[in-house]
């Protein structure tokens, strides 16, 4: 697949698929450090009584979808929010108020945060966080597209 023929598939795709390729990708990719890629189960529609619950754990709003839990180039952690591409008559997703305020606190006390709009995108900023070249990672991904999904 071409990035342009995997962007205009993704432009179909919920937020929540979006996900699963990136995150099937990065555990395929990076298996050392596989595990340490973990989804914050903080959206998504849920009953009164859940969402109470999860606030009793400790549920924050705002919250990035994915963190990465490794120190990298002297930054603690890199924070994904994962949001929809652009489609046709739309604009992409958006961050929430309660996300942005989120990313400020994360970044003033050493984390990386990054919004993501589909694989080829996560791959850029995931090596770059990294100190990788994404050229090599994104060459593979066009070839295993498939595999991701």
């Amino acid at each position: 697949m071409t990035e342009k023929e995997i962007e205009k598939l993704e432009r179909t795709y919920s937020e929540t698929k979006i996900q699963h390729i990136c995150v099937e990708w990065f555990r395929q990719t990076f298996q050392n450090v596989a595990n340490l890629l973990f989804a914050i189960p903080n959206g998504g529609p849920r009953s009164p009584k859940s969402g109470s619950m999860r606030k009793y754990e400790g549920a924050i709003s705002g919250v990035a979808d994915l963190i990465l839990l490794f120190p990298s180039g002297g930054k603690a952690s890199l924070c994904i929010e994962m949001k929809t591409p652009k489609r046709k008559g739309k604009s992409a997703g958006n961050q929430s108020q309660s996300q942005k305020e989120w990313q400020g606190l994360v970044e003033r006390y050493g984390s990386v945060y990054v919004v993501c709009h589909g694989l080829i995108e996560f791959i850029e900023k995931v090596c770059l966080y990294l100190r990788a070249d994404p050229k090599g990672y994104i060459r593979d991904a066009l070839l295993n597209y498939e595999t991701y999904r």
